[in-house]
């Protein structure tokens, strides 16, 4: 499944929660039931909730100007298995998805159907409950998060198997949720993919940095500069940033490194070659054997 992650600064809780519990969003199934889970929250309405998620901030154990109040999470589903995806279901991975995130939060979660895929919406604190400990979650964290959630779904669930992704392989892809569900519909490689393929192809054959540009530029792919540094490419009249491809600067830099240690490596071997040369000439002169010199000579009248 799709996981999003997005912080707050600012104490939105009820705009987002008003958005959450739209029942024109809301999911409800054939009977009109549906379900919104409140985990350390008590009452029913949106303003209960807020007034809780606000009292709650004041046990903040250390509080900045850019403090995270709240985060929207959402966890989002493949149309295609829409048939085998129930709201129990739904409930179910929410609540390990709780679980795996921090028990110890404050968390409301309702289901959505919108753009013909189903979805959860999440509103999460940005502090523990009553600790104060603030509750973000660092890249790594999510990250692991993904995997352990969609890990979860795929064994007790194994039939939602359409919305299945490759968590922690986006240095390989790099594609976003949009290009990703694009090549999800038509089977086909996106254009990002193309161009990373491209940049890798041409990466391989370069001998340094400044062979790596003019490989691409053969391509025709232009490269374009930021802050006095060519920081990307020019593709299909679209710019891409390398990092944003899975090419980082210190990437790109190991050419230039790795073409000044070869030629390092062949000066040395070169002088190595000279000196081993030298010195076989200075023994066959002091060599008083006639047997050794012959055999010296035959020698080297094979390597010629």
């Amino acid at each position: 499944m799709i996981v999003k992650y997005k912080s707050f600064k600012k104490p939105h809780f009820g705009r987002l929660l008003k958005y959450m519990t739209d029942e024109k969003k809301h999911l409800f199934d054939g009977k009109g039931g549906s379900f919104a889970i409140t985990h350390n929250l008590k009452g029913l309405t949106i303003d209960k909730w807020e007034k809780q998620f606000m009292d709650n901030d004041k046990f903040r154990n250390v509080s900045r100007k850019d403090s995270i109040y709240l985060s929207h999470e959402i966890l989002s589903w493949h149309k295609d298995d829409a048939k085998d995806l129930t709201l129990d279901k739904m409930k179910e991975i929410a609540t390990e998805y709780i679980n795996k995130r921090n028990p110890n939060g404050m968390y409301v979660c309702v289901p959505h159907f919108d753009k013909d895929h189903y979805h959860i919406h999440i509103c999460a604190s940005g502090v523990e409950y009553r600790t104060g400990k603030a509750l973000r979650l660092s890249k790594a964290d999510f990250g692991t998060l993904k995997k352990d959630i969609q890990r979860y779904q795929i064994e007790k669930f194994p039939e939602v198997s359409k919305s299945v992704v490759e968590h922690g392989k986006k240095s390989k892809n790099n594609l976003s949720e949009k290009e990703y569900k694009l090549k999800q519909r038509t089977g086909k490689e996106t254009q990002k993919e193309q161009l990373i393929g491209m940049l890798k192809t041409c990466y391989k054959k370069a001998e340094s940095k400044e062979d790596f540009y003019n490989k691409l530029k053969d391509c025709g792919i232009k490269t374009y500069e930021r802050g006095g540094k060519i920081s990307g490419v020019v593709f299909d009249d679209t710019k891409h940033r390398f990092k944003g491809l899975g090419f980082e600067e210190k990437f790109i830099e190991r050419l230039d490194i790795s073409n000044k240690r070869a030629n390092e490596l062949n000066d040395v071997r070169g002088n190595e070659k000279v000196n081993i040369n030298d010195k076989n000439r200075d023994n066959l002169r002091k060599s008083k054997s006639p047997i050794l010199r012959q055999n010296r000579m035959e020698s080297l009248d094979l390597d010629r």
